[in-house]
């Protein structure tokens, strides 16, 4: 039952975080800057639940030569997925772009059946068939754009390696050590450009990227504790934030940044077809 509140926690928290993303978009924040400020944020954010799991002892750190190469390569995965959702919400608005992602949940299971750990039904491959319906019925001339088409083929990507590589090294660190050092390698390594004069002219994203860190981090260290339990128990958490950004965009004034009756039925599919893949 808990867990069940997670994963609502996680959406809901994750839905308002991608409304704050798209509003850095509209601002005209830049890939690397969106990249390197989302990382530096994320510290302080980490830090202070390193400090919670100490005192709770939860805290794990075992050093050793698999952890190094998970952790190089969830440098590698996380570079490149920061840079793509600047790329992605620029042409979509955040329920479109929750729509597209849960094909990630689909190569997941698809991976699971192949390696044996989920079985193939008549339920399961309903499931399969719905949210890829749903995902098609959602899509429109937007998708048809080269950059955009890149850039979704490599969050998606991105989005499925990095869960397995979450779920493994959380067996060798606990969730706020594996953040916190993972976005303090990457800010020193991508530090070279900034200065404090850049930070000061950039203030106002700086603000609104906090502000997105508030949502995105509770979002994210929840997802990764769901993780830790199962590469697919997560998986849970995309329809849950899928139901609140679409409940989001219903209170905009503006027509262009609400769902149409069609993509509402889309995103009803992909949610039905994901809450199913399970059953």
């Amino acid at each position: 039952m808990i867990l069940i509140y997670v994963v609502i926690l996680a959406g809901i928290f994750g839905a308002i975080g991608q409304y704050v993303d798209k509003h850095l978009v509209n601002m005209g924040i830049s890939r690397k800057d969106y990249f390197y400020y989302m990382c530096l944020t994320m510290i302080p954010f980490s830090l202070i639940m390193v400090i919670v799991e100490f005192y709770t002892g939860q805290l794990k750190f075992e050093l050793g030569f698999i952890p190094i190469i998970l952790l190089i390569v969830a440098m590698l995965l996380r570079y490149k997925k920061q840079h793509t959702i600047v790329g992605c919400l620029t042409y979509l608005n955040p329920y479109e772009d929750s729509a597209y992602l849960t094909l990630s949940i689909i190569i997941a299971f698809i991976i699971d059946v192949i390696l044996g750990i989920e079985s193939l039904g008549i339920i399961s491959i309903l499931s399969v068939l719905l949210t890829v319906i749903g995902v098609f019925v959602i899509a429109d001339s937007k998708i048809k754009i080269k950059n955009l088409q890149k850039d979704l083929i490599i969050r998606i990507t991105t989005s499925l390696l990095m869960s397995y590589i979450t779920h493994f090294i959380l067996q060798y660190w606990s969730n706020a050590v594996f953040m916190l050092v993972l976005n303090l390698m990457l800010t020193i390594i991508f530090s070279k450009r900034y200065n404090f004069k850049y930070h000061k002219e950039h203030k106002g994203i700086i603000k609104w990227v906090l502000i997105q860190q508030i949502f995105g981090f509770v979002s994210l260290y929840l997802s990764n504790y769901l993780s830790s339990k199962s590469v697919t128990l997560s998986s849970y958490v995309r329809p849950t934030s899928i139901i609140a950004v679409v409940v989001i965009s219903m209170f905009y004034k503006d027509v262009k940044k609400k769902p149409t009756i069609k993509q509402i039925f889309g995103i009803i599919l992909v949610i039905i077809g994901v809450c199913l893949i399970r059953k």
